[in-house]
């Protein structure tokens, strides 16, 4: 079981987005907003300009690998990770570099 929920209402996505808090890194970008709940709860986007289905699909997983590794944070959060078209070719490691840093920041 993992230690965030998703985030999958399409006008919650649209609030974080809209009104979230904005970070750009190399391989994707991210959004914070203030909590909506007493969990964290992420949302993560790869749009067809990243690659064929096999190439998103492995980044989303990359992402929410690199969420799982860093484990449970200090409050509750709501983000959204969308993924640019470099984090097509990038390593897991520039990927959850990313994503701790755009955790880090929130």
């Amino acid at each position: 079981m993992r230690w965030y929920d998703p985030l999958r209402r399409r006008a919650e996505i649209a609030y974080v987005r809209r009104r979230g808090r904005a970070a750009s890194y190399p391989t994707l970008s991210a959004y914070a907003a203030e909590p909506a709940g007493s969990r964290a709860r992420f949302c993560v986007t790869v749009s067809t300009q990243v690659g064929n289905a096999v190439v998103r699909n492995r980044v989303r997983r990359r992402i929410k690998g690199a969420l799982d590794q860093l484990g449970p944070q200090d409050g509750p959060v709501r983000m959204l990770f969308v993924a640019k078209p470099a984090a097509g070719q990038a390593a897991f490691a520039a990927i959850a570099a990313d994503v701790a840093r755009a955790l880090a920041r929130r």
